[in-house]
């Protein structure tokens, strides 16, 4: 394996590159871009796949966790310290040398605790006060949902590592002459 050294020309066109994204990506987000910047904006992922631009884009899971933080019901530096606490979630579940799979699923159990946090904290404030029994099944509901939102998120993220790691040996099921089976494992 070669490793290529950037020479000051080859980092000047990359910064470059990265100038033209982001201008670009600044004027098609917004509600009718013109249909050259967006075909501009296309051309240019594609024509720097090594650079992977795209990766400075929130993905639609950490936009779906921003929206969420800056919906609840808290103060900026409660929601800023939840945004850590994510972070630093995803880091304990190993997001960072996990294999893509697992950082999808790793990805989901964050934002599904997230939302299961947020549901508790709302189903508490709404069961302390007089309620409508109507009222006390919604959110009965709503909890159980996120609850198990969040176990199968968790379970899906253990199997797929189980099923990872513990990869089994293959085993080969042979019919002998005189109708004795050999077992072969690999």
């Amino acid at each position: 394996m070669s490793t290529a050294i950037e020479t000051p020309t080859d980092t000047a066109k990359t910064e470059q590159i990265r100038i033209r994204f982001k201008g670009l990506l600044d004027g098609t987000n917004k509600e009718n871009p013109k249909p050259q910047d967006v075909k501009a904006l296309s051309d240019l992922l594609k024509g720097n796949k090594s650079l992977e631009l795209w990766r400075t884009v929130y993905s639609a899971a950490q936009f779906a966790e921003l929206t969420i933080i800056e919906n609840a019901s808290a103060v900026a530096g409660v929601k800023e310290c939840w945004k850590h606490r994510l972070a630093s979630l995803r880091k304990e579940l190993g997001h960072d040398e996990a294999p893509i799979l697992e950082q999808l699923l790793i990805q989901q159990v964050a934002l599904c605790w997230l939302k299961l946090s947020l549901v508790e904290l709302r189903y508490s404030s709404v069961m302390k006060q007089s309620i409508t029994l109507a009222l006390g099944m919604y959110w009965e509901k709503r909890l159980t949902a996120a609850q198990n939102r969040f176990t199968r998120a968790c379970e899906t993220l253990a199997r797929v590592r189980r099923l990872s790691r513990n990869t089994p040996a293959l085993q080969l099921n042979i019919a002998a002459d005189g109708g004795q089976q050999l077992n072969i494992t690999q």
